[in-house]
Order: structure tokens, then sequence, then C-alpha cells
């Protein structure tokens, strides 16, 4: 009978085998894992934006985070990007993004206002902030973003981030210098700083932007601001306006993320950073290409034949004032939220003024 002896070259083929055997389990359970890894449910998401799609800023701020979160998640969370209107009307956002019909919305707080008074002070007012520098901190480090975020909560949304997009610059078909200037000048504007100007005798008039070109043209208002100086050319301003008033009522400006907070709540930590993350990137970029193209549009403007109308520094000083006064109405109107947020810029004011 043969013997079945094992040799030690038996042995090392058994072991071998063996061992492939073990490494292709591994792998298969590898495989596997990261195949159930991959099958984690994906959020599709639909977001609605309030500025007009032939705007610069319309792609390379809004449609860019859409971008950016799909690439940055390897396409886990797919946000579709919407035209204004073409969901529910630009008015009617906060309330659609609170009930689910929008799972995430980008606007201007300033829209909100007669429902949440804070949310004007979100947006920025006139002469609060003097750089993006002094709005994050103001925001985040003397955490005005937590009053922000619990009064836009009772909405059934959570308050992403601030979309930075510079200022608020005065396109004018007169010239605007002293206070007197400022007297029976018929300007659209929004928000606080509507308000503001109001005190300082003008006549605010609001249209949407679609209708902002002919409003000017056709003398229905003499003077409008739509963000800063490249936003205002965009819009074409430079057609039918001689002026641009300088300074610029406010130096930085916000619009705003805002997801479902039902949404938002069941989101992992790690989809939450990316949103936020990806959000303060498109802010810091969106802010800075801003302020570099009105630098640029302000200096073609007048090499066009344009002119820059400069406000006095008395009358400069009185338009502070009033600002100022709207913003202590504001805090006595709404103590809860808007009374806190007051106060931090006050302590802000003592740094900066």
């Amino acid at each position: 009978m043969e013997n079945k002896e094992m040799t030690r070259r038996n042995i090392l083929k058994v072991s071998a085998a063996a061992g492939l055997t073990a490494v292709a389990g591994s792998l298969a359970g590898a495989t596997k894992s990261f195949a159930q890894d991959k099958k984690k449910a994906k959020f599709k998401l639909r977001m609605q934006c309030h500025w007009p799609i032939g705007v610069g800023y319309y792609k390379f701020a809004f449609v860019e985070y859409c971008d950016r979160v799909r690439q940055a998640t390897d396409g886990e969370v797919d946000i579709t990007p919407y035209a204004p209107d073409s969901i529910v009307p630009t008015k009617d956002t906060l309330e659609a993004n609170g009930s689910g019909l929008l799972d995430m919305n980008w606007c201007w707080g300033a829209y909100w206002q007669g429902k949440m008074p804070v949310a004007s002070l979100f947006c920025g007012h006139t002469f609060v902030w003097e750089d993006l520098s002094a709005m994050y901190w103001n925001s985040y480090m003397q955490d005005c973003m937590s009053i922000y975020r619990t009064a836009y909560k009772e909405h059934g949304v959570h308050l992403l981030v601030p979309i930075g997009i510079d200022g608020i610059t005065l396109w004018s078909k007169k010239p605007l210098r002293t206070l007197a200037d400022f007297k029976g000048l018929k300007v659209r504007s929004t928000g606080l700083p509507a308000e503001t100007l109001k005190k300082a005798g003008c006549t605010p008039v609001f249209f949407p932007g679609s209708e902002l070109y002919q409003a000017l043209q056709s003398g229905v208002c003499d003077a409008a601001h739509w963000g800063a100086v490249y936003t205002g050319a965009e819009m074409k301003f430079n057609e039918i306006t001689k002026y641009i008033v300088q300074p610029d009522l406010a130096r930085v400006s916000n619009a705003e993320i805002t997801v479902n907070k039902k949404l938002w709540d069941k989101m992992p930590k790690d989809i939450q950073r990316v949103l936020e993350d990806c959000g303060m990137a498109i802010n810091y970029e969106c802010y800075s290409r801003c302020d570099y193209l009105s630098k640029v549009g302000l200096k073609k403007f007048v090499a066009a034949g344009g002119q820059v109308s400069q406000i006095e520094p008395a009358a400069v000083k009185q338009l502070q004032k009033f600002s100022d006064q709207v913003l202590d109405e504001y805090a006595k109107k709404d103590p809860k939220y808007c009374g806190p947020v007051v106060k931090k810029y006050r302590e802000m004011f003592d740094l900066v003024r």
C-alpha cells in the first residue's frame, strides 16, 4: 500500500491553499461590506434660489454649491438647483422650506422680516459690518448665529450658513451728497436699509428684480440698490443711471442657505458637516469675487462717463445715526431675538467705531 505520508511540500501546498481561501473570504467580506456601504441612502434634494438665472452669481455661487456638495459626498447628496419661482413664488419659500415642499432654500432674509424681524439683521443692515471678517466674528465668535438659528427653527427650517455678496450700493439718476439730497428720493429698497433711508426723507418703493430696470428707466424710482456695484452692473443699471453713490450703505450683506429642519435632523453628522463646510467655502469665495468685480466695475463705470457721487462725511454720520435708531426700534419690537442681536452689535461697535 502506497505511503500517503505528508511531505513538507504537501504541507506547504495545503497551507497555501488554506491561506488563499482565507484571503478570498476576507476579500469577499470586504467587497460585501464596501457594497453595503455604497448602498447608503442617497439624499436627492431640491433647492430654489431667489437670484435671476442671468446674474453671474447664480452660476458661480448657487449652482457651484450644488455641484460641490455632490462631488464632496461622491454623489450621496444630489442637490438639484431651481430658478426663482419655478417651484413656489420667492416670497413663499420660507413656508415651503419649513413644510418640506422645498428641501433647501437659497434666499434673502429681508423677505421674511414681517414674519421674523431678526431675519433682516442676519441679512445685514446699513453701516454695521465693515468687511467679511466683522460679519463672521459677529455671527460666530459673538454667537449671533445661535440666536438666528433658534428663530428660524420656529419656522421649521435650519439656518445653514450666510452667503456674503459684498455690500449695498445705491445707483442714482441724480447726485446724492448732502442729507437734503435724500429728501423725497424715490428709492427701491428692502429690509432695514429701506427704514434707514425713510428716516433720511426718502420714499422707499419695492419692485421685484425683474422690474427694476424698467422702473428706473421710466422714473418710477430715482435710485435703487441691488447688491453692490458688480450686481447692479449685471442688472444694467449703468445704462440708465448717471451716478454710483459712495460710500456703500453697507460693505457686507448676506443671502442665506436653509434646510428643512426635520430633514436636517435625519442627516448623518458627516453629511451635515459637508453641507455647512461647502456653504462656508462658497460664502468666502462669493464675497471675494463680488468685491473684486465691484472695484473693476466702478472703474469701468467712470471710464464710460459715469460719475461717483460722494456722500459728505456729515451726511454719512447722520445716516449712521438713523441706522442705529432702526436697530433700537427692532430691539424693542422683537426683544426675544432682535434684542440680543442688537446688543451684540453694540458690543461690536465698541470695537470698530
